[in-house]
């Protein structure tokens, strides 16, 4: 059914709002932001289990290329994100999206700098853990099968030649997946920015009320199972069994749920809401959109 011509002239008119405003916005949304939020999650995926994102069957080795592409990604795309925070400076809800989207950046260059300080030490340290001594990565089949690699470490002179065969991996950078609460504070805050903006701008807009309904259903569906499993759970305190197990699980799925989709559901709602669904930018904000968005790419070099 076609919505009525007042209905139309107020979407028209919002989006004309919208777009004026978002004009101080520097950083990527629509599908180009999506595009380029699908490839932080995933170089940071890949660097948390020491993997190079352009290559992910292969191992990180060299550590001080990745420390020095960390480092300039990081300086970038914080540069770019506080040029953006400051032109948005008179639209709060425009700031503290912009304040989110610093807090997924500063994410993805943290970790890739700590991955490359963490592997910097395993091949550079000397210390003796078990029957290992740590040094150079080496292999046990003369570099020609990546399954027989052993990263980080280097056999002692008495090891029985059985114990030889054996690969040992190298453990995932459990550590650096910590700096992920960095991204949790400016998460709550622009979410906040962004359903004020779409009930200024977005009311009425029936793609942006089906983006929420399924974004929102998404996480329901695990905050619904938590607090029905936790109520069965108070009456039946001897015996909760795989109940509490459920409702734990629902938990999980609903927080993950909502900090993993919360930045694919801006990136289309303002996409929706300025009439600019692929994101591509103005002439005049181009070279900050631009220069932001391959900083951020910088991590995924990583080797």
């Amino acid at each position: 059914m076609t919505p009525p011509d007042t209905q139309l002239t107020s979407l028209a008119q919002s989006s004309l709002g919208l777009t004026t405003e978002i004009h101080c916005y520097s950083l990527p949304y629509g599908a180009l932001g999506f595009t380029s939020h699908i490839l932080t999650y995933y170089t940071i995926l890949c660097l948390w289990f020491g993997r190079k994102p352009l290559w992910p069957f292969s191992r990180i080795h060299y550590s001080q290329l990745d420390l020095a592409l960390g480092i300039l990604g990081l300086g970038v795309t914080i540069a770019l994100s506080i040029v953006t925070i400051l032109r948005c400076r008179n639209t709060w809800q425009l700031l503290v999206i912009a304040v989110w989207k610093l807090d997924v950046s500063v994410l993805n260059g943290v970790t890739a700098v700590h991955v490359a300080i963490l592997m910097r030490r395993r091949l550079g340290g000397e210390s003796v853990v078990g029957n290992v001594e740590v040094g150079r990565p080496i292999s046990f089949s003369d570099g020609k099968d990546e399954k027989e690699t052993v990263v980080g470490v280097t056999p002692i002179q008495n090891l029985h030649s059985e114990e030889r065969q054996q690969p040992i991996h190298a453990l995932p950078f459990k550590s650096a997946s910590w700096w992920i609460l960095l991204y949790i504070p400016g998460m709550l805050a622009g979410i906040i920015g962004l359903m004020s903006l779409i009930h200024k701008f977005g009311h009425g807009h029936q793609g942006i009320a089906k983006l929420t309904a399924s974004f929102y259903t998404i996480v329901g569906i695990g905050i619904i199972t938590y607090l029905l499993g936790s109520i069965y759970t108070l009456f039946h305190l001897s015996s909760p069994g795989i109940i509490y197990k459920i409702a734990v699980g629902g938990l999980i799925w609903g927080l993950a749920a909502f900090g993993i989709l919360a930045v694919f559901y801006s990136d289309w709602a303002l996409g929706m809401m300025t009439g600019n669904i692929s994101g591509l930018p103005s002439g005049d904000v181009a070279p900050l959109y631009w220069s932001y968005f391959v900083g951020k790419r910088l991590p995924m070099f990583s080797l």
